[in-house]
Parts: structure tokens; C-alpha cells; sequence
């Protein structure tokens, strides 16, 4: 019994010792490899935070590089599939959309995805990581996301069905309620997506166009009104993104009120804020088609206006050309220059009678004065050869034509004949400007746009402003604008209305034998502007009658708001 224990116990000691050993490298070994989960956890957590902050190219750089230990794959399969998604690399996402699968320690949450998805209306995206990420806890908003994102791709039966299972009191109402009357309006064929500045809806999606649901907004809406039009937009747009605009519906119905029966345009202006409140294209016995932005017309002499303002503002002195004296004509280099007024207009004392009278003779004279260089670079910081950015699309403003090769040329770029093109939006930045006191600036159309669940998901940025001119310069101007509304000779003095003060300028422009075309560039009241406008009317005649007739109307029709 002795020698069988204690031959036992020596076959127990080196067991024992071996235990002992091993225990401690089994512990060691596992926290080794907890270690190594949490290093490899932490740049995962600095890769998920750089997501987070919309840093995407940080996210990928560092999810590729740790992603090398194969530790936390699903984590960092579910981060590198988001940060491509987000970044707008959907191929680059593919594979590690594949390695995803059943998750229970997300990195991060699926509606976070969602929420920077849908602000790129990336709905297609977010149905693909939908499906590939399984999280075993679902936030109660995943399936708002995902029931519009269904709704979105026009899977609207499908959509209808996860809307349905939606947990109403856990999700925010206001979401809900727009998708609800989203996934209404897409299972009846109708959307609503363009809306007036009162949110009423003026155009809506249907069968992957828009389509005006108030004709007076057709010309602005429809894709075959032209290129500058909602519906021609709709692929570069997109169409789950509503779009909230400055259109005001009652100063829209009064431009078209004034423009009945000729086919023209007219874009009124809020001076105050610069917001577009009206963009009315009349089509009179023509063709639907976006007159106010898509046709560029000669502007004539309402570029008086600018020439004027570029003299005041330190570019020549006129006032030492007065009195001034028009024969009907200025000898250019030996060449006849003509005025409209083949007569003359006789003696001219001030610039208020030079502008009422719209004298050729005399802006041309002044033209020359300015000279070429100082005239084109002043009409280009006024926005000639430029462009408007409205939010929906770019707007090409007015064009310089042409050169002006010698002084006789320089005379018809004063004046606005042969060597311009404006549009009436153009004309009506102008006016805009005049009534700012010589600060032109971009004008509004854009509110914001809004996602299928209500979020706004882009607002207009600032608009971009320029000093044309000294307060002093634009005043001289704006008294001399006022002169041709009440002037007894004013070319303008068939527009005023009794009561409001206006300021203004008529041009007439075109060939003769097409019937000339009518511009008014106008602003009232003249001392707390709250209009500001442009008309252009097609083969409608001298400006005088025809445009002053249209202008009188317009501020007819909005005389109960700007007395």
C-alpha cells in the first residue's frame, strides 16, 4: 500500500504542475484575444464616428486598413457597405453588402443608413443595405424608412404593405402623416410636388412627368413648355424630393390677367426679399412655351437704364452735356446714327428728360463717352453673359451679341440695339435692382425641398449679391425712371396707376416688320418698393402703348397690395 501511494503520488505531481501551467496560458491566451477584439474594436469605432460626421472617404481608409485582422467582420462588412452607399459608390458596396448577413452587435444603427440615404434620395441604396443588414433589434423607425423608400422606387403595393405594420405611437407624427398621404396620392397616380409659397400644389408627379395642376403655372412646369421647365428637369431633380417655391398664385394671375392677348411673359420680383413671385409666359396664339425664361429677345432702350447708372456712377459727366440738343441724329465717324424720333427731341435739360423721352441720340452720346471697355464690363457685372442659379436649374441671363468693333457699334451697345439679348427674367433682376438702389442681387425661386417623409433635405443657400452702383448714382436714375411715367412726353405715361408711384422704363426693339417687340422695366412704389418686374411682349408694337398697357394692368391687379 506504501510503495502503490507514493508511486501514485509521483504520477499526480507532474499532472498537477502541468494544470497550473496551463491555466494561466489558457487565461493569458483569452485575454490576448479579448486584446485583440477590443484594438480591433476601437479603429472600428473611430472608422463608425468619421461615418457618422459625414466623413465617408475616412471611414472607408480606415474600415479597409483594420478590416485586414478579420476580427469583427460583420461589423466592418455593415460599416464599408454604408460608407460606399453614402458615398455614392454602390459598387464598391456590393461585396461588403454580401458579408453582412444576421448581425446582433450592430456598429451602427439602420436608421442612421437611412437617414444619410434619404437626404441623397438613395432609395434603391437603402433597400439593398435593408436587405442585406439583419439586425436582430430594429429601431421603430426602420420600417417608416423602409416603407417609403418602397414607396419611392414605385413598389407602392409593397410599400402599402410594410406601412401598414408601422408602430404609429413610436415613430414621429409628422413623418407618418407625410408618408401616409404620400403613399395615398402614389397608389392614386398623383403626387404632390411642386407647391406655391402658400403650399398650395401646383404641379404634381404622374407616369414619371409633371404635370401642372393650375394651367397659370403650366409654362413653368410642363416639359414641353422648353428646357427651363420642371418637367424637363425631372431626371436631374429627382422625383420623391418636393419642391417648395416663391410663386405667389394671386400676383401669377394678375401677370396673366395683363398679358391676355398677346403672347409675352412678364416675372415679377419682391424687391424687398428678391423672391420670384411670378414667372407668366402667355402663349397668346402660339405654342405652350416658357417665354419669361427660354427666349431671349433685343432689350432696346431699356438698357438706357444701366447706361445711365454706369455714367452716374462716375463713368462720364453728364451733367455737363446739358442742355442737351437732339437733331434726330449724331454723326458717328462720318456715319448718320438716327434717333426713333426722326424729328429730334429739341432741347434736353436734365437726365429725367434725356430718359422720358427715351433720346437715342443722347445715350448713345453718353455711350461713347463711357466707351466700349467701361460699357461691356459694367452690362457684365449687371449679369450680361451670366447666369441664375433659381435652385431647380441655371437660367442663362442676357447676352452680349456680337462686337462692338468701332464707335457706331458702341452707340448701338448704349442704347440696347444689335449688340444685347435679354430675357424677362433679366429685365426684371434689373428692375429689382433699380429698386434696391443700384444692388443686384440673384433672385429666389427655391424655398426648400422636402423627402417622401417630410424632412427637408435641401434649402436654398444665400443669395449672391453685387454693388452696381452708388445709393446716390441710382437715386439720379430712379428720379429720371419716375420722369417717364410722369412726364407729359414720358414714354411711359399711359402705365401709372392712380394712387401708386411708379418708376420705370419702355423699350421697344425687334424688326418693324414683324410687329416689334414691347419691354417694360419697372418698380413700385418708387419709396418702399414691393414690386419689381419685367415684361417682354412679342410683335406687340411700340412699348409706349402696348407695354405701358400690360404694366398698367399688372399694377391694376396688384394695386390692393401695393397701396
Amino acid at each position: 500500500m506504501t510503495a502503490d501511494y507514493a508511486q501514485s503520488r509521483e504520477v499526480q505531481r507532474p499532472r498537477g504542475r502541468l494544470r497550473r501551467l496551463v491555466l494561466p496560458l489558457l487565461i493569458a491566451l483569452v485575454v490576448l484575444i479579448a486584446l485583440l477584439f477590443a484594438v480591433a474594436w476601437i479603429p472600428l469605432t473611430r472608422s463608425r464616428d468619421a461615418w457618422l460626421h459625414g466623413n465617408d472617404a475616412a471611414a472607408i481608409a480606415g474600415g479597409e486598413q483594420w478590416s485586414r485582422l478579420h476580427l469583427w467582420p460583420a461589423q466592418y462588412h455593415q460599416l464599408l457597405a454604408a460608407a460606399y452607399l453614402t458615398s455614392g459608390n454602390a459598387a464598391a458596396a456590393r461585396s461588403h453588402l454580401g458579408g453582412i448577413g444576421n448581425i446582433h452587435l450592430s456598429i451602427i444603427s439602420k436608421d442612421d443608413v437611412a437617414r444619410r440615404l434619404f437626404a441623397r434620395e438613395r432609395y434603391d441604396d437603402f433597400l439593398a443595405y435593408d436587405a442585406a443588414s439583419r439586425d436582430a433589434k430594429e429601431n421603430a423607425d426602420v420600417p417608416l424608412y423602409r416603407a417609403a423608400a418602397l414607396v419611392a422606387t414605385n413598389r407602392v403595393a409593397e410599400g402599402q404593405k410594410v406601412f401598414a405594420s408601422i408602430d404609429r405611437a413610436h415613430v414621429n407624427a409628422s413623418r407618418y402623416a407625410s408618408l401616409q398621404r404620400a403613399v395615398t396620392a402614389r397608389a392614386a397616380g398623383d403626387a404632390p410636388y411642386v407647391f406655391d409659397r402658400n403650399g398650395g400644389t401646383i404641379g404634381t408627379i404622374r407616369a414619371n412627368d409633371v404635370i401642372a395642376t393650375n394651367d397659370d403655372f403650366a409654362p413653368i412646369i410642363n416639359r414641353e413648355a422648353g428646357a427651363l421647365t420642371i418637367g424637363a428637369n425631372l431626371p436631374q431633380l429627382g422625383a420623391n424630393a418636393t419642391i417648395e417655391t416663391t410663386l405667389d398664385p394671386f400676383v401669377q394671375k394678375a401677370a396673366l390677367k395683363a398679358l391676355a392677348g398677346f403672347r409675352g411673359s412678364l416675372v415679377a420680383i419682391d424687391p424687398r426679399t428678391n423672391e420670384i413671385l411670378a414667372i407668366a409666359s402667355s402663349p397668346g396664339k402660339g405654342s405652350l412655351a416658357n417665354l419669361a425664361l427660354d427666349h431671349q429677345y433685343e432689350p432696346g432702350s431699356v438698357v438706357k437704364v444701366l447706361t445711365g447708372l454706369n455714367a452716374e456712377n462716375g463713368g462720364a459727366d453728364l451733367s455737363s452735356m446739358f442742355p442737351y440738343t437732339c437733331k434726330g441724329f449724331l454723326d458717328i465717324d462720318g456715319r448718320h446714327f438716327g434717333d426713333w424720333l426722326a424729328a429730334g427731341h429739341g432741347t434736353l435739360n436734365s437726365i429725367d428728360d434725356a430718359l422720358a423721352v427715351s433720346c437715342n441720340v443722347f445715350f448713345a452720346d453718353a455711350g461713347l463717352r463711357l466707351g466700349v471697355d467701361r460699357l461691356t464690363r459694367f452690362m457684365t457685372a449687371a449679369g450680361f453673359n451670366g447666369q441664375a442659379n433659381l435652385g431647380v436649374f441655371q437660367v442663362p441671363l442676357g447676352k452680349t451679341v456680337g462686337q462692338a468693333f468701332n464707335h457706331f457699334e458702341t452707340a448701338f451697345l448704349a442704347i440696347g440695339l444689335e449688340h444685347e439679348s435679354m430675357n424677362a427674367l433679366h429685365v426684371a433682376m434689373i428692375a429689382s435692382m433699380m429698386a434696391n438702389r443700384g444692388e443686384l442681387t440673384t433672385p429666389k425661386l427655391l424655398v426648400q425641398r422636402r423627402s417622401i417623409l417630410g424632412d427637408v433635405v435641401y434649402s436654398a443657400s444665400k443669395q449672391g449679391s453685387t454693388r452696381l452702383a452708388s445709393p446716390a448714382a441710382a437715386e439720379t436714375m430712379v428720379h429720371a425712371m419716375e420722369a417717364v411715367a410722369t412726364e407729359a412726353k414720358g414714354t411711359g405715361r399711359r402705365a401709372p396707376v392712380a394712387g401708386i408711384s411708379l418708376a420705370m422704363k419702355t423699350g421697344t426693339a425687334g424688326e418693324r416688320k414683324s410687329g416689334l417687340e414691347a419691354l417694360i422695366l419697372a418698380f413700385a412704389p418708387v419709396q418702399s418698393p414691393k414690386i419689381a418686374f419685367g415684361v417682354i411682349a412679342e410683335d406687340a408694337g411700340p412699348a409706349e402703348f402696348a407695354g405701358a398697357k400690360i404694366a398698367h394692368d399688372f399694377l391694376e391687379a396688384m394695386s390692393p397690395r401695393l397701396r
